[in-house]
C-alpha cells in the first residue's frame, strides 16, 4: 500500500494505508463513503467520516479511484485502473452490474473516429429494472 501511495504522489500515512487496503480487498465494488466509513468501523478500524471524506477526495485526484454518479446522485467510488467496463443499474433496488463488450467499444471508437475525435475517456450507464424488481411491479400491477 505504501508503494501505491508514493507512487501516486501522496504522502504515506497510517489511514490512508487502511482505507486503501480495504478498498482492495473488499467484494463490492462501487461504493459510497458512508458504506467505505461502515465498513471499516466493522473491521475495528477506527476512522472518522469526515476523515474518509478528506482521504477519498485526495484518492480521486492521485487517480487512486473514480468517483461515479449514478441515478441516485450519490457518489459512488471504485479502484481506478480496471478495464473499461459499462454499468447497468437496477432503478428500483440499485442493483449495479458492470460488464464489458467489444461491440459497444468498436461503435464508440467509430463513432469518434467518424467526427473527428478520440476517446480519452466515457461512461455509460444504461438504467432499467432488474428482473426481480421488473416480476415484482408487474406483480404489483396485475399483470
Amino acid at each position: 500500500m505504501q508503494a501505491v501511495l508514493k507512487d501516486s504522489g501522496l504522502k504515506v500515512t497510517t489511514q490512508r494505508c487502511k482505507l486503501l487496503k480495504f478498498l482492495t480487498q473488499v467484494d463490492k465494488q462501487h461504493l459510497t463513503i458512508e458504506n467505505i466509513y461502515q465498513g471499516l468501523n466493522a473491521q475495528g478500524e477506527t476512522m472518522g467520516l469526515n476523515t474518509v471524506y478528506r482521504i477519498m477526495a485526495h484518492f480521486e485526484q492521485a487517480g487512486l479511484v473514480v468517483r461515479r454518479l449514478f441515478e441516485s446522485e450519490t457518489a459512488m467510488y471504485e479502484l481506478n485502473g480496471k478495464p473499461r467496463h459499462e454499468h447497468l443499474i437496477c432503478l428500483t433496488c440499485g442493483k449495479l452490474v458492470e460488464f464489458a463488450d467489444p461491440l459497444i467499444d468498436l461503435r464508440l471508437w467509430l463513432a469518434a473516429e467518424r467526427h473527428g475525435m478520440s476517446i480519452d475517456h466515457h461512461s455509460l450507464n444504461i438504467y432499467g429494472h432488474c428482473f426481480d424488481c421488473k416480476q415484482k411491479l408487474e406483480s404489483k400491477s396485475g399483470r
